[in-house]
């Protein structure tokens, strides 16, 4: 009786996969804060990260104020953009 062995195999497999983790989204976040305010941002990150499980915020410093815009004119013309972007 094949139909009943496929059938346990199916079972089996979903009851692995019922406990896979979903990976989180990440959302990338590029900044020009340097310094003192750059140590915030990554902060205000990291507190968010372990407040819960859904999402991933990865800070990435791009340099000064044009060093940013250069990286995020550049990613559009690439379609490879960060998720949002900031400069002060």
């Amino acid at each position: 009786m094949k139909a009943p062995k496929t059938i346990f195999s199916a079972a089996v497999a979903l009851a692995m996969s019922a406990g896979a983790v979903i990976a989180k989204t990440e959302v990338h976040w590029w900044h020009a804060m340097g310094g003192t305010n750059g140590e915030r941002v990554d902060k205000i990150a990291a507190d968010f990260n372990a407040s819960q499980n859904d999402y991933e915020i990865i800070p990435s410093y791009k340099g000064n104020y044009t060093g940013n815009n250069d990286c995020s004119d550049c990613s559009i013309s690439c379609k490879r953009t960060s998720t949002f972007s900031t400069s002060f």
